[in-house]
């Protein structure tokens, strides 16, 4: 056996930079306190932020394959304000639960498409979750399963609302439809066609008995809604439409002839089949004409935003003041009609402008992703907006404000302030360059507007440091400076300890015909003493450092540089220097599709090295010097050895898109590359083979930087996140590393997805199954496959058997039947279903028998009921027409029953123990309270006694 090459793993280490990514922001209440935290998502990850100390409190992390795309809060429970859990869906098709109280998630797998939109019931007991493929899936969280897919839209769902009174979902989809389900029958009762466009987004008001839905225009239609069965809970309203014109800020259609009942025969549409009455009320019309982003409200306050930076309010007015308002209106109406000599009758029905008023718009310091809205105690309506910045912020406004109809006349004049802004710990613009001090305990990043230097142990951002358009950085000797080089052609020397801007040079500036400007590269030399630049000047120029007296502070000397008597002139502009670590080479290459090496120390040709399609975009030299590596847009890279330039290896489609960084492992021959396709890739320059690729990054990964001991690898990108990744102790095996790679890809394929197995009465129902086949599921049914085999082995050979060594080292039991418990137990309740599903119909009879014999023992007859009727309704004909079945069949249906009425005597039992010592804590807690409100009264007596005393002595001596 030949001898293997054994590499050290690298995991995704810290993320930093990021503040929220997605079109998603929710306020979440903790620890009572509310309009202080907000949950953002953050990539992969979703963030908690305490917005007033401008700190993240907590990093949610379900280890899936995904961005996150939506974040719901669980309703809070009765009697508490607190959010306990947060349901969070990915652009994988999964979805997530995590208890916010520990941090730890609940996963699910049913979608094919990125999960769209998520919604609580009013317990908190179920989540309903639509994706970009149109279904609709309700989980139940308590018992971890899925309950029902429901099909019927053709396109992306954007909004899912439970009714608060009844078991019914509303959804809305690109397909211009708003559907009412009900959960009870899992059916479609009604469907809303009033839309000529896609529906973005709705909300429920007043009770559900109003319905506010924004679509492509600067249209919020308002819908009436009333079940005319005798079991609503809903309140009738008496006549919705009135026949008096509407405000200036309220618009109702008027198109066509209104009838005497004042309700156009085209805005009531009519359906005798449903118990659901559905008329639409008029348009409230919002400030801009782009379509509708958002909409959210939490009761009191309606908020919608679109693709500009503008905020539309409406307050939703309480029944009184409703009627205050149709007070006011009336006696204004009959002063005129008496005034005018006029006997006209005005009717008392409440108009759509008597429901909703707007509150003066706010304006965002730029354009919105996602917004969330909270009404305080006081009056005051707190809206938090992200921002596609990577930053977020908080508004505020009255309720008692008035709008303000001029506030648009000047565009860049805001209405309202922020109250708190968050954008300090993250890049307004994705990162462009990135490097490790020497102690490797700091990272420098630089954007297109400042410059960051993080600790990399607590992942915040220490310094920040305006500068201009940055390319390229490198952190110079000392560890105390950082050297950028600009877009505009000038290079920028910054402290970190006093965070200033020492030096502002004009480095490289091209001539009057050139179009693009910049230093492109930036390499120090090997000894430190200075460094070399290229730019579009088509020229290569050589820097030293010095010190120089600090006339402005007059504190001394500090650190600057100036401009070596050497120079070189290339024949195109430069795209990337670099120096060899022992200081032999220089390697420059340039837009004509080559590199050029040069000794150093007198500037002449070594080598030229060509073969490109495409300009170089970046390149390195091993710690030897025997080595360099270039990247190109042609997404190859290029293996050469610098003795005679000779090309020792081409990798092609190194990177999709093209290569855009590298870099080499100190003292080592292998390196990392990055590019447009947003993924880490580490490379073998002795064996010309790919060692692992880390994924991670959603969008082109711009930069990547290696600690001097290669122990630490940092990253960033398009999508504004810096992420650092962790070499472990853990030995990398190739052939594994290949097999794991090709799985992925099968299942991101859709391979095993769409191995959906055929079950009786789905074929073109609108209700099916709510989980679907994955690698998981096919585990799972693997693991029961094997304990079942186990079992059947261990039963007949007896009490003479010799115990498996699973039984016996992983499951700790000598008994076959409780280690076939423990494996169905080890089964995720999420993926029971479908593992249940795959496995054929001997093995099915096996399991009869096995759940036969948890039955007997009362061994978790819960689970033992559950898969025993999932077996039965996914394979009823085949056991139907099974002669061995029919025993196992008759005595299951006499075991069932008893055992199930057992647990719940038990369940039923202990409930009422609980009442019992609810009631009596109440009774204590009652005479206690009692008992302190009589002693706070005889205080207060003795108090106001001795007080009366002490008046009449001093009305005594006077």
């Amino acid at each position: 056996m030949g001898i293997t090459t054994q590499y050290l793993r690298y995991v995704p280490g810290s993320l930093f930079g990021l503040i929220g990514t997605g079109r998603c922001i929710r306020f979440v209440t903790r620890f009572s306190q509310t309009a202080k935290y907000v949950a953002v998502p953050a990539c992969e990850h979703v963030f908690v932020w305490d917005i007033r100390r401008a700190v993240k409190v907590l990093t949610l992390d379900a280890e899936v394959r995904g961005s996150v795309t939506v974040v719901e809060p669980r309703p809070p429970a009765p009697g508490s304000l607190d959010n306990t859990h947060l349901a969070v869906g990915y652009t994988d098709g999964s979805l997530a639960v995590f208890d916010l109280r520990v941090g730890l998630p609940l996963k699910f797998t049913g979608h094919r498409g990125a999960v769209s939109a998520l919604a609580w019931d009013p317990q908190g007991m179920r989540v309903a979750s639509g994706s970009d493929d149109g279904e609709i899936v309700i989980w139940d969280v308590v018992s971890e399963r899925g309950m029902v897919r429901l099909k019927g839209h053709k396109g992306k769902i954007t909004r899912i609302r439970f009714l608060q009174n009844r078991n019914v979902i509303v959804s809305s989809c690109r397909d211009s439809f708003i559907k009412f389900w009900d959960i009870d029958v899992n059916h479609c009762f009604r469907t809303l066609t009033g839309h000529r466009a896609e529906v973005w987004d709705f909300v429920l008001l007043r009770n559900d008995t109003r319905l506010v839905s924004g679509s492509s225009d600067a249209e919020l239609r308002v819908w009436a809604l009333r079940f005319t069965d005798a079991d609503s809970k809903t309140v009738k309203d008496k006549d919705e439409v009135s026949d008096e014109p509407p405000n200036k800020i309220f618009h109702i259609d008027t198109e066509g002839t209104h009838s005497s009942s004042g309700v156009d025969h085209q805005d009531k549409i009519e359906d005798d089949a449903s118990v659901l009455e559905i008329v639409r009320l008029g348009s409230v019309l919002r400030s801009r004409g782009d379509r509708v982003c958002g909409l959210h409200t939490d009761g009191r306050v309606v908020v919608c935003h679109g693709k500009s930076p503008v905020m539309d309010l409406f307050i939703i007015l309480t029944d009184e003041e409703v009627q205050a308002k149709v007070s006011k209106r009336l006696k204004k109406a009959r002063k005129r009609a008496r005034e005018s000599g006029n006997d006209v009758e005005v009717g008392e029905t409440p108009q759509l402008a008597d429901e909703l008023r707007k509150l003066p718009t706010l304006r965002a310091a730029n354009k919105l992703l996602g917004l969330d809205i909270v009404s305080e105690n006081l009056g005051t309506v707190k809206v938090v907006g992200l921002h596609v910045d990577n930053s977020l912020a908080v508004y505020g406004s009255s309720l008692d404000a008035k709008e303000d109809k001029g506030q648009f006349q000047d565009k860049k004049k805001g209405t309202s302030n922020a109250i708190s802004e968050l954008y300090n710990p993250g890049h307004r613009t994705e990162v462009r360059a990135i490097a490790f001090n020497s102690l490797s305990d700091q990272v420098i990043t630089a954007s297109a507007d400042s410059l960051k230097v993080w600790h990399r142990g607590d992942r915040q951002a220490i310094t920040t440091v305006p500068c201009d358009y940055a390319v390229c950085v490198v952190v110079v000797p000392g560890d105390r400076h950082a050297l950028i080089g600009t877009r505009s052609g000038c290079l920028q020397l910054v402290d970190f300890g006093s965070s200033i801007l020492l030096e502002n040079i004009m480095a490289h500036e091209p001539d009057e015909m050139a179009t693009d400007t910049g230093v492109w590269s930036i390499a120090l030399t090997h000894d430190g003493r200075g460094f070399i630049t290229g730019g579009s000047d088509k020229m290569v120029k050589f820097w030293k450092f010095e010190l120089i007296r600090d006339e402005d502070e007059g504190r001394g000397k500090r650190l600057s540089f100036v401009q070596d008597s050497r120079a070189l002139k290339v024949a195109d502009q430069v795209t990337c220097v670099r120096c060899s670590a022992d200081g032999k080479f220089v390697a420059v290459a340039t837009l004509d599709l080559k590199e050029t090496l040069y000794f150093s120390d007198s500037l002449k040709l070594c080598h030229e090295l060509y073969g490109k399609s495409l300009p170089t975009t970046c390149m390195d030299f091993s710690t030897d010097g025997t080595l360099i590596v270039t990247g190109s847009k042609d997404t190859s890279l290029r293996i050469y050895g610098t003795d005679f330039g000779d090309q020792k290896r081409l990798l092609k489609n190194a990177h999709q898109g093209g290569v855009t960084d590298l870099r080499f492992i100190p003292k080592t021959h292998m390196f990392f590359s990055c590019g447009q396709d947003g993924t880490v890739k580490q490379w073998d320059a002795d064996n010309f083979q790919r060692i692992i690729t880390l994924e991670g990054h959603a969008g082109i990964v711009r930069c990547l930087a290696v600690c001097p001991k290669g122990a630490w690898v940092a990253s960033g990108g398009q999508d504004r996140s810096v992420r650092l990744w962790e070499r472990t102790h853990e030995p990398l095996i190739l052939e594994e590393e290949r097999e794991e790679e090709r799985k992925k890809e099968e299942e991101e394929s859709g391979m095993s997805a769409t191995q959906r197995p055929v079950v009786p009465g789905e074929e073109g129902a609108q209700a099916v199954r709510s989980t679907i086949t994955s690698h998981h599921t096919e585990k799972a049914a693997d693991m029961i496959l094997e304990a079942l085999v186990i079992y059947r082995q261990q039963v007949e050979a007896g009490p003479l058997a010799v115990p498996h060594h699973l039984m016996t080292y992983v499951y700790h039991t000598s008994d076959p039947l409780k280690f076939v418990l423990e494996v169905l137990r080890k089964v995720k309740s999420s993926e029971l279903e479908e593992a249940i599903i795959v496995l054929p119909l001997d093995r099915i009879l096996e399991l009869l028998i096995v759940i036969k014999g948890l039955l007997e023992h009362d061994w978790d007859v819960e689970l033992a009921s559950r898969i025993l009727i999932l077996a039965a309704r996914i394979n009823l004909p085949q056991l139907l027409s099974s002669t061995k079945a029919a025993p196992i069949i008759h005595a299951l249906a006499q075991l069932l029953p008893q055992k199930t009425l057992q647990l719940q005597n038990i369940v039923g039992f202990n409930l009422a123990g609980l009442h019992h010592m609810k009631n009596r804590l109440e009774l204590r807690s009652e005479t206690q309270l009692f008992a302190e409100a009589s002693q706070k009264v005889k205080e207060a007596r003795r108090k106001r006694k001795k007080k009366d005393q002490a008046v009449k002595r001093v009305l005594m001596t006077i």
